[in-house]
């Protein structure tokens, strides 16, 4: 397994605990994300309450690793997400890619490209 293919696998173990600080030990001094819908998200502070902001939203909510690949400093992961929205008992999911780059061993940007699947009721 790759450096980068350990590294993913990391942060998706720490992103299923919950593991904020596991989370961000994961990512570089000035990370990006750009989720799914477009919006960028730059910074320590932004990703990281981006990150508690989908933990309180999804309190169950953990992305399955389907598959992961890295080398040269890229890296990319299938998943599935599936978490409740309490309020609303609305079970959502969502199957898609991220995409990473990768410097000094640490996550520099994520680009999402989940796509939701039909909702369920829990």
């Amino acid at each position: 397994m790759t450096p980068e293919e350990q590294l993913i696998q990391r942060y998706f173990e720490a992103f299923n605990r919950h593991d904020i600080e596991g989370v961000m030990a994961c990512f570089h001094d000035n990370p990006v994300i750009v989720d799914a819908e477009g919006r960028r998200f730059a910074g320590r502070e932004e990703v990281r309450r981006s990150y508690e902001t989908s933990f309180a939203l999804f309190p169950d909510g953990r992305c399955d690793l389907r598959s992961c690949t890295g080398n040269d400093g890229r890296g990319m992961a299938e998943s599935l997400f599936h978490g409740t929205r309490p309020r609303e008992g609305k079970v959502v999911e969502a199957v898609g890619a991220e995409v990473l780059e990768i410097a000094d061993g640490k996550i520099k940007e994520i680009r999402d490209y989940h796509r939701p699947l039909p909702a369920k009721s829990a």
